[in-house]
């Protein structure tokens, strides 16, 4: 089986349809992130991820904040930077705001990185969007926010099933 006949399966209908958008955000997750840890062996796509996240916070974030943004657990992400703090890309600190919290400090090696890395990136950028015009891209990032508007429903309800 294909991905090609898996859309032939599933592309009857926008119930069928709905089920294969569904299983294609897994498969798209899971062979970008196998494909781009091929590419890239000093960290992996998922590390890549977080010093990615961690950026675009004004200040040093905490464990948790991190967590919330990616939608991972504290532990995932302490586990995470915990590998990157032995590479050097980051250290982990107290945060001087809230004594039980830890925040996310971004090292040189992480900027030197990205700049080693950055036509890289931009190829695979490159390659994944080249069947895209400027208006799908635009199109389709409208419709991750939908469907980050429908996560945020599906979070109420998984809130709501454990409260029972």
């Amino acid at each position: 089986m294909t991905i090609e006949n898996l859309f032939e399966i599933f592309g009857e209908n926008a119930e069928t349809q709905k089920m294969a958008i569904f299983a294609s955000v897994f498969i798209i997750q899971n062979r970008l992130q196998t494909t781009c840890d091929e590419l890239e062996t000093d960290i992996t796509m998922k590390q890549w991820l977080l010093l990615a996240m961690t950026s675009v916070f004004p200040v040093p974030p905490t464990l948790t904040a991190v967590g919330k943004l990616m939608g991972c657990s504290r532990q995932n992400i302490k586990k995470l930077a915990a590998s990157l703090e032995k590479k050097d890309f980051l250290h982990i600190e107290q945060n001087s705001k809230k004594a039980s919290a830890v925040s996310i400090v971004l090292d040189k090696k992480t900027q030197e990185y990205v700049e080693n890395t950055n036509e890289l990136h931009d190829e695979v950028l490159r390659l994944l969007f080249q069947d895209f015009s400027d208006e799908e891209i635009a199109l389709f990032y409208e419709y991750l926010k939908k469907l980050y508007n429908g996560l945020e429903r599906i979070d109420k309800l998984s809130g709501r099933r454990k409260s029972k």
